[in-house]
């Protein structure tokens, strides 16, 4: 007992009581209409209408918002009582995130709340409403801070979440960017009345997560100007027509999205959006072309044939590329891009066809200081017309590699009987619901791989070599299958064996297609290659069985369509200047008398770099000159130095001859990373290996382009125009590569 005749309880709890009387003369928010603190712990409170306990924080950092989420949760009847006060405090961005995942379902059913004194307009969704967010995002690594859309500045709202303002934002909008506050009328987001229709912009806000949707973008907003471009992009990416902004289910997607943006009509995009991208794209990718090392672009060309059977000539360029404006940290020196398509008639001829690339090459390369490498092209008399007019021009290595190996398949009838039963097995298997079945069965009881069959095109022989692959891997259910569903195709056991050597002779073929195709092949692989297939082709003598006639047609085919390419200089220095090969495929006098060529080729292209433009398309040797007009000395001493006593025949042999001492690399290595590491110590050198390393050896990279979207026909609707439809294809394939930036 104390003097006072109190116990130690009752002195406890008068001095909470006093605490709690303190801390209740601060609490000013009306939340506390609803609530009062916990009689034993400050940091809780207690709700008047269910007595939850509910934690304000830690001591130091206590607040409301938890005791208004549990309002909105629990009691969002009592909202309205508070005449609207309640409602507009959980539309603040703190509270959104948690009103849009529980309550989402029932407020949008109910936009309104009618009370006995009037109707009290409920908030039907739990976001940003000012105008002000028009201008700014919400920054996604940190939330308290926000990126301004006309200026990329990053703003600070607060330190806490939970007491964020647009205080700050106003004013970095009247201190930079005063003339788009002048474009924003404020307006006064009422209530729909009852019975009246509500647009489908209104009726989906309560699920939408934007801002106010009465208010619609002008023209010149960020926002709206952002949403064109990626729809322009989307109809070329697509290779859609212009109408398709018309159809109903995009517009009510858009609406639903983005009720602010006001779609542009179809004109608009075949007028200006479409015309104005492909400008842009045009102008970027000859800046980029500009930057090709040596001044040299190669360029593959063909005749690609849509599925309308219309015919286009196709022009794309290749380049080297080591200190890049448009890919800076890019280690892939290796550059492409498509410069034109255009429609030609069924009966053209092989000057048509060189006109017309030397009207391209014209507005491309030579106008701009550049020079027209080697031609890669498939098609014969693409190629024969180039090799007779000034033009240089190789065949396409994969184009070359299919014949061979189709005239190998059709030189042996046993193996052309051999797919045709394949393929009726393959076909009927596809088309049977029944045998599909029984095949995922058998694969299960045997424990094969759960693969579908192949179904080969007669015309494409790495189809076929993939189908009996295939076939060969699921052998025991094959057979078993065919039995039990009574195939009229049964693959015996001596057709097995056959099937195995066929493949087995296929497999390199197909090895060397792909490997030639990819986005990095050089023409310095062209000549290894030639000699690995007929290394390979004598072992297959004896590695097989019963494909004798096609492995001799094989090995005839590669002596002649092939044997030309191994005395070629274009093929000899590329695979000289190879720092994987060098010299190591060639005999002893071979190797003596192309390095005494290669030293010619250096000498002629170090005499002739004096007086030719350079890389970047700016003429070399030009004066430089100071303020006052004059001749620079420092000129003076260039070409004092240039004249010195040092003996030109000596440095282009020094270089090929300390070149060729070094050991090969692995084929795994860049060959281009090497040369751009040497380019200090052989500048001529380097430039000389570039020339030949950036020409790709096959046109399979630029028909893929081509041939993807042929699937569901998109490539030749009748709705496309056809005058759109080469800028389309321009933008389709240029775009990613230049990662939509333009």
């Amino acid at each position: 007992q104390q003097g006072d005749g109190s116990s130690p309880h009752m002195v406890e709890s008068g001095v909470i009581f006093q605490q709690n009387q303190k801390v209740m003369k601060r609490l000013k928010s009306e939340v506390w209409h609803h609530f009062s603190l916990a009689p034993m712990d400050s940091l809780k409170a207690v709700c008047r209408h269910c007595s939850c306990v509910i934690s304000r924080g830690k001591k130091g950092d206590v607040g409301t918002s938890c005791l208004m989420r549990h309002l909105y949760r629990r009691h969002p009847e009592v909202v309205g009582n508070q005449k609207g006060f309640l409602g507009a405090s959980l539309a603040n961005p703190p509270y959104n995130t948690l009103a849009s995942t529980e309550t989402s379902s029932k407020l949008t059913d109910l936009p309104a709340v009618v009370t006995k004194s009037r109707p009290v307009l409920f908030p039907v969704h739990s976001k940003k409403t000012s105008k002000l967010w028009n201008h700014f995002s919400v920054c996604s690594a940190d939330p308290t801070k926000v990126v301004c859309l006309h200026c990329g500045r990053t703003i600070s709202r607060g330190k806490k979440p939970t007491n964020l303002g647009t205080s700050c934002l106003l004013r970095h909008l009247q201190r930079f960017h005063g003339s788009v506050l002048k474009t924003d009328v404020p307006k006064t987001m009422l209530p729909s009345p009852p019975g009246v229709s509500v647009p489908l912009s209104a009726e989906l806000s309560g699920a939408s997560s934007f801002d106010n949707t009465d208010e619609k973008f002008y023209d010149s907003h960020p926002v709206a100007k952002k949403i064109t471009s990626l729809i322009a992009e989307m109809i070329a990416l697509d290779l859609q027509p212009y109408s398709f902004v018309d159809n109903v289910g995009f517009n009510r997607l858009l609406e639903y999205l983005k009720p602010q943006y006001s779609l542009p009509s179809p004109s608009y995009f075949s007028r200006t959006a479409i015309p104005g991208m492909y400008d842009n794209v045009k102008q970027i990718i000859m800046s980029h072309l500009k930057e090709a090392e040596s001044g040299v672009v190669h360029f593959t060309s063909g005749i690609w044939m849509s599925n309308q059977t219309r015919e286009y000539l196709t022009l794309t360029a290749h380049w080297v590329t080591f200190e890049s404006s448009v890919r800076p940290h890019c280690e892939d020196h290796h550059c492409s891009a498509l410069l034109d398509v255009s429609q030609i008639d069924c009966d053209y001829s092989g000057n048509s066809i060189q006109k017309q690339l030397e009207c391209w090459w014209e507005a491309w390369v030579t106008s701009t200081g550049l020079q027209v490498g080697i031609t890669v092209t498939d098609n014969p008399s693409i190629g024969k017309t180039l090799n007779e007019g000034e033009h240089s021009s190789v065949q396409c290595f994969s184009h070359t590699v299919n014949l061979i190996v189709n005239e190998a398949i059709k030189s042996q009838r046993m193996v052309q009987n051999l797919l045709s039963i394949a393929r009726k097995l393959c076909e009927r298997v596809l088309r049977s619901h029944a045998a599909k079945e029984k095949l995922a069965e058998l694969q299960k009881e045997y424990e094969l791989p759960p693969h579908h069959l192949i179904q080969d095109v007669p015309s494409k022989w790495n189809t076929s070599f993939h189908m009996l692959e295939r076939l060969i891997e699921q052998k025991r259910a094959i057979n078993e299958m065919s039995i039990e569903c009574n195939f009229r195709e049964l693959i015996s056991c001596d057709q097995w064996e056959v099937m195995k050597s066929v493949c087995h002779a296929l497999k390199p073929f197909d090895a060397a297609s792909r490997e030639m195709s990819s986005h990095m092949s050089t023409l310095s692989q062209v000549i290894p290659m030639i000699h690995i297939l007929n290394r390979k082709i004598d072992m297959l003598f004896e590695e097989t069985m019963g494909i004798d006639t096609m492995l001799k047609s094989l090995k005839e085919a590669m002596v002649s369509r092939l044997s030309a390419t191994l005395h070629d200089p274009r093929y000899i220095f590329a695979t000289l200047l190879d720092p994987r090969y060098k010299a190591s495929l060639f005999s002893e006098e071979e190797a003596e008398q192309y390095k005494q060529d290669l030293i010619r080729e250096l000498e002629m292209l170090n005499s002739t770099s004096e007086d030719i433009a350079v890389s970047n398309g700016c003429a070399p040797g030009s004066p430089s000159r100071d303020s006052s007009g004059d001749e620079s000395l420092w000129s003076l001493m260039a070409k004092i130095k240039k004249k010195g006593p040092r003996e030109k025949m000596k440095v282009p042999e020094a270089m090929v001859l300390s070149y060729l001492e070094e050991e090969v690399l692995e084929h795994s290595c860049d060959p281009l990373t090497y040369w751009n590491l040497k380019k200090s110590a052989w500048p001529g050198l380097s430039a000389l290996a570039v020339r030949f390393l950036g020409c790709p050896p096959s046109i399979v990279p630029s028909e893929r382009l081509f041939s993807t979207p042929t699937e569901n026909g998109s490539f030749g609707q009748s709705r496309l125009m056809m005058e759109h439809f080469e800028k389309l294809i321009f933008l389709k394939v240029n775009l990613p590569l230049i990662y939509f930036q333009y």
